[in-house]
């Protein structure tokens, strides 16, 4: 089942990846546009960020993973990167860069109420793809759509952010995303406590690290047995890719099944009561 849906969240993906670049070379709107967050806010359409906000409480940060186009277009890069590689690239555990992730939300929400868009359309992740869609194809097709002037500062932004998405994307998956993106922190917040979530069951899980190496958001805590679900954006490559079925998208938390032996941390925090009281002996027996 998670592969299938591995699979059709992929297709989804390409086409929210695709659409868009069409959209924008032959100057027509697509109903992906009208669905981007920090977009819709600055037009002010506040209600798809409501209805966004709704969607990750119940089933987690499939926005990322589904209808960001800059989040397709990382996902290909690292997909290239994995192909033309002889081995493929593993990824491995981080930890979460809250400070960084805070800064940049703060920076471009604090510019927007300010009435600066500047900052924001950097930030913004369907704003930079549009501009490297505009810099990279429409116009050298003579089909710009939203500057009639070349413009030497535009296309080096277009430049310096397509650099960054390859050499980040080829490094390190959806690092952009969950460090420097403000929708993916401001989703990120909601993803933390979502009704779905993806969860590893103790029980089956025999620490192969199977997931791990294909996380490309870098949050699954292994030894923990846990995932930070403020940066998993539900791609599925951790459930398709566990041999025993030990990742699942589920509500609620697992319990133990089976009891476990007493950790080491657990046995030292007890005070060694009976370590300090004397041995007892058995009494002799009166004859």
């Amino acid at each position: 089942m998670y592969k299938s849906l591995r699979y059709v969240r992929v297709i989804v993906s390409l086409i929210a990846m695709g659409v868009p670049a069409w959209a924008l070379v032959a100057g027509y709107d697509s109903v992906f546009v009208r669905m981007q967050v920090l977009t819709s806010i600055m037009g002010g359409a506040a209600l798809c960020l409501v209805f966004w906000a709704a969607v990750t409480l119940i089933y987690g940060r499939i926005y990322c993973s589904t209808v960001c186009p800059m989040g397709a277009l990382m996902d290909c890069v690292a997909a290239v990167s994995r192909l033309l590689r002889r081995k493929n690239k593993n990824y491995f555990y981080c930890k979460p860069s809250r400070r960084t992730r805070a800064v940049f939300l703060a920076i471009t929400f604090v510019t927007l109420l300010s009435g600066s868009a500047l900052i924001p359309t950097l930030f913004d992740p369907y704003s930079a793809y549009a501009r490297m869609i505009e810099e990279f194809l429409a116009r050298p097709l003579g089909r710009a759509y939203y500057a009639t002037a070349y413009s030497i500062s535009t296309m080096a932004v277009a430049v310096l952010t397509a650099l960054g998405v390859i050499y980040f994307s080829m490094r390190r998956g959806r690092l952009i995303c969950n460090t420097v993106c403000p929708v993916g922190t401001l989703l990120g917040i909601g993803g933390r406590y979502s009704y779905f979530h993806m969860e590893i069951d103790p029980d089956r899980c025999i620490g192969c690290g199977e997931c791990v190496r294909v996380c490309k958001s870098e949050c699954i805590d292994l030894p923990k047995r846990c995932v930070d679900n403020s940066r998993c954006v539900i791609c599925f490559n951790c459930t398709a890719s566990c041999p025993s079925g030990a990742m699942n998208y589920k509500s609620g938390k697992y319990r133990l099944g089976m009891p476990m032996m007493q950790s080491i941390d657990e046995a030292r925090r007890r005070p060694a009561a009976n370590m300090d009281s004397p041995m007892q002996t058995d009494k002799p027996i009166n004859k």
